[in-house]
């Protein structure tokens, strides 16, 4: 599969985009030589299995998008000396993290994908307490 990794790795790819994309693979995937639509033999979503669990081990593309900006939300996390951190910091999240941006005007377009990837992810987390310095017992929801 030929992707375009890099915009989804800082887009987040609208519904439509990602749909018109699994409908190129599924077309070349199952037509025949001649060019003529194929039959589908597998079910798409059966098709995005792993290979050990039946399937084909095809990517499901909302999950490729999210994870591919989930490196750049766990860079954003991790790695607080690079420029990129700074000037989205100073920008979006300078009084938190980055899963808990402060609201602007009008936020770049690679900031709401990353946002939005943050807010997929973070829904997915445990809550780590670790020393509970960070816990404030009135705001969080425990």
């Amino acid at each position: 599969q030929s992707i375009p990794s890099y915009a989804l790795s800082v887009f987040f790819a609208p519904e439509g985009i990602l749909e018109k994309i699994q409908s190129m693979i599924s077309r070349m995937w199952w037509s025949g030589k001649d060019k003529s639509r194929g039959w589908n033999r597998m079910a798409w979503d059966r098709v995005c299995f792993l290979k050990g669990m039946g399937g084909l081990g095809f990517r499901d593309l909302r999950r490729f998008n999210v994870a591919l900006l989930g490196r750049q939300v766990w860079r954003l996390a991790c790695c607080k000396d690079t420029l990129c951190f700074k000037v989205l910091r100073a920008k979006y999240f300078l009084e938190s993290d980055v899963f808990c941006p402060k609201r602007v005007d009008k936020p770049s377009f690679t900031w709401n994908s990353i946002a939005r990837a943050a807010c997929i992810l973070h829904e997915g987390f445990g809550w780590n307490v670790g020393n509970g310095r960070k816990i404030n017992i009135w705001q969080e929801n425990w």
